[in-house]
């Protein structure tokens, strides 16, 4: 695994996801397609908080996932609140994986459904990033919003 294309990997996805919040409407941030399923707000703020579960699982709390962070609409119920709360949370996650190298990524972790090189977690969480950011855009047209272009 490549840190250097990992990043740059998650960079652009994460660059999708911060545009795709920042189209959510103020006083849409509640809204779902259905009550089971996860608001526009509540998307977005899933994906910082379980990056930071991850993140942390590998620093703070070394092999401990801890999923109740706190980041979620309760605590975070406006846009401007959502967009600081993943603000914050790319740029700990950016200089995290601007200071990995190859070999780090190679390094096996424990996760709670089994270990796995470092890079693979990582590449596995732009696919969950990537999955979530795909839930937006028909939630937004369901909102009555054209989503803003993630493309070019």
């Amino acid at each position: 695994m490549d840190a250097k294309k990992l990043l740059t990997r998650w960079e652009n996805c994460r660059k999708s996801l911060r545009t795709l919040a920042g189209g959510i409407p103020a006083g849409k941030e509640g809204f779902g397609v259905t009550p089971e399923a996860m608001s526009l707000g509540a998307t977005v703020l899933h994906c910082a908080s379980a990056e930071k579960s991850f993140r942390d699982s590998f620093t703070v709390t070394p092999g401990k996932l801890e999923w109740n962070t706190g980041i979620n609409l309760e605590h975070f119920p406006l846009k401007k609140d959502i967009l600081a709360v993943l603000d914050r949370e790319t740029e700990i996650t950016r200089k995290y994986l601007a200071g990995l190298t190859d070999t780090d990524l190679d390094k096996v972790v424990k996760l709670p459904w089994g270990a796995k090189n470092l890079g693979q977690v990582w590449l596995d969480w732009v696919g969950h990033e990537i999955h979530h950011r795909g839930t937006l855009i028909p939630t937004l047209r369901a909102a009555g919003v054209t989503p803003p272009s993630i493309w070019g």
